[in-house]
């Protein structure tokens, strides 16, 4: 018999499955800190302008009036490359410092000799103003810039210079991971960032430091605005984001960014102004393509960015079920999700489609029920599939009956990410009745699928604020996931060699196959009622062989979970 969370021995386990937990973090962190500490050191045992670079990287600096000693760190660690084929122009935006003035000019004198530097000098005018006279002068292929405080690693031009190089076709952009160095030199802060993912973009500029673009493509769209200043390169990314095609992700710390009191790496508030030009380049954004709202959100620095839903898309709700009634017997789940979903969703054309096992009383304010008898043990993609073929709408949002809506609108977000062009499927953020997450995304880890963050407290931030903001995974679960019926029919539908397990990650990863990004919105809530205590049973043994021998060897590195992140946790119910 079964004992229930409540009874002592149960509570004992789980404290000491937490704390076994927080002791492999912990071992973790330190092992992953030797390793990362250990390539820094390595980075500056490379000799200077060692490396003939075949593709040679325009450096520009924009100056206006920093600590002298953080500028002449900053110029000294592009002079001191290990790749010798790179352009260095400084840009001073009018310094009125005297200490600034004459270090720029001692600077101009003793290196007038090297044609790869070059100093130009002009009015106060910003930072944009800065940023394009530089420009203006750029001879090189690819172009990247400094902040006049910050710091690249010795190896940046190198590695930049062979990514690009090696990639077929060539990259518009290309951007490393960064971390941040205190007023003394020291690092911490080591910020592993995802491969390209344009739904991250849209709320975040991730891709920050080191980034070098295409020149010509930079030009072409008129280099920086001055009325975005704060969030010039934020606006750029942005305005370049329908045409980014092929980027290239380099997952190694080739930027140092400086933590000062008048550094945004230390706290947002040092420039309350750059969150402000921020939104209006979202905003910028959003007009561009249709439009939509962005809106102050409660975490300093970020805003929530909605796109409009467009046109009145219906979208066709398939509820698998099989009558099983809540926690209180009140009800059975099926008729709470629905109930809790038209309340959530008055404005929005929804047809709710009930796939029921066998023959049930019928299900308030559904449009189709309609009786599944499977052809042994319940298929839960074969439930999927045939709700498909009742399906009328535009899209399919494929929802567990143990779940409610207990927040504003989840399907109308959901949609905001789903007309993306390219994105064929989203996954909503969904909590436990206790209000721990249950889903955040699912990264692909050697050991097998796993959902992030899982049991952690909703109000959790993530890693670098990954529970906060839309963005990319290769799976999101089909608890709630909303996919475009165009796309469901062009890949199949789901697979019913996954009866149980991983149908949903074997449906997204068949989608981004197909060319579709695969998004999570943490703007859509619901309520799962599945698991509230974390018991799981182990995935059915034929369809984990199954999914191995299928995706094993496709898909050996998840491109939205950094190779630095830990890659050891047990396949499902450990929180990352």
């Amino acid at each position: 018999m079964d004992l229930p969370e409540s009874h002592p021995l149960i509570r004992a386990k789980r404290r000491a499955g937490r704390m076994k937990r927080y002791v492999k973090r912990q071992w973790w962190e330190r092992n992953i800190g030797k390793q990362y500490k250990a390539w820094l050191l390595d980075s500056q045992q490379h000799r200077v302008g060692s490396i003939d670079n075949a593709v040679s990287l325009g450096v520009i600096v924009p100056v206006y009036n920093p600590p002298v000693h953080f500028l002449e760190e900053c110029l000294t660690s592009v002079l001191n490359q290990t790749g010798r084929n790179w352009q260095l122009i400084v840009s001073d935006d009018g310094s009125t410092e005297d200490d600034v003035v004459s270090f720029l000019d001692r600077f101009t004198v003793e290196h007038a000799d090297d044609t790869r530097v070059l100093v130009v000098r002009g009015e106060n005018g910003g930072i944009s103003a800065a940023q394009n006279r530089a420009l203006e002068r750029v001879t090189c292929e690819y172009f990247g810039w400094l902040d006049h405080d910050d710091r690249l690693n010795p190896r940046a031009v190198e590695l930049m210079s062979e990514a690009i190089a090696i990639s077929d076709p060539r990259p518009e952009v290309v951007y490393s991971d960064e971390d941040k160095i205190d007023s003394k030199g020291e690092h911490y802060e080591l910020y592993c960032k995802p491969d390209f993912s344009p739904e991250l973009l849209l709320t975040q500029m991730y891709l920050c430091h080191f980034t070098v673009f295409d020149t010509d493509v930079v030009r072409t769209h008129g280099g920086f605005r001055s009325e975005m200043d704060g969030a010039q390169d934020f606006d750029l990314a942005l305005r370049l984001l329908p045409e980014l095609h092929h980027v290239v992700h380099i997952p190694l710390p080739l930027y140092h960014w400086r933590a000062w009191s008048e550094s945004t790496a230390l706290t947002i508030d040092a420039k309350p102004w750059a969150q402000q030009a921020g939104q209006r380049a979202q905003q910028s954004h959003l007009e561009r393509s249709g439009g939509g709202t962005v809106l102050p959100s409660k975490v300093p620095g970020l805003n929530e960015v909605h796109p409009v839903v467009q046109g009145k898309p219906c979208v066709s709700v398939v509820i698998p079920t099989i009558g099983a009634r809540n926690a209180q017997h009140t009800a059975r789940f099926v008729d709470d999700a629905v109930h809790t979903l038209r309340e959530a969703e008055p404005s929005l054309e929804l047809e709710i489609i009930a796939v029921t096992t066998g023959t049930l009383e019928p299900i308030p304010d559904v449009d189709k029920q309609v009786v599944y008898e499977p052809h042994g043990d319940f298929n839960f993609a074969e439930a999927v599939n045939i709700g498909r073929s009742q399906a009328t709408g535009d899209y399919l949002l494929i929802l567990n009956d143990d779940t409610t809506a207990d927040f504003p609108s989840p399907v109308t977000r959901m949609l905001e990410m789903g007309q993306r062009p390219g994105v064929g499927a989203v996954g909503a953020k969904l909590t436990y009745p206790d209000s721990r997450l249950q889903h955040a995304g699912i990264v692909l880890l050697p050991s097998g699928p796993t959902h992030v963050h899982i049991a952690k407290a909703a109000n959790f931030p993530g890693y670098f604020g990954s529970t906060l903001t839309p963005r990319n995974y290769v799976a999101v679960t089909a608890a709630a996931m909303l996919t475009s019926i165009e796309a469901f029919d062009e890949i199949g539908g789901f697979d019913s060699h996954f009866a149980r397990d991983f149908n949903d990650v074997d449906y997204c990863l068949r989608l981004r196959e197909a060319g579709y990004r695969i998004a999570w919105t943490p703007y859509a809530h619901l309520t799962h009622h599945e698991g509230a205590s974390i018991v799981r049973k182990t995935a059915d043994p034929a369809e984990l062989a199954e999914f191995q021998r299928r995706w094993s060897t496709k898909i050996q590195v998840d491109p939205f979970y950094s190779p630095a992140l830990n890659q050891s946790l047990d396949r499902i119910y450990e929180a990352l």
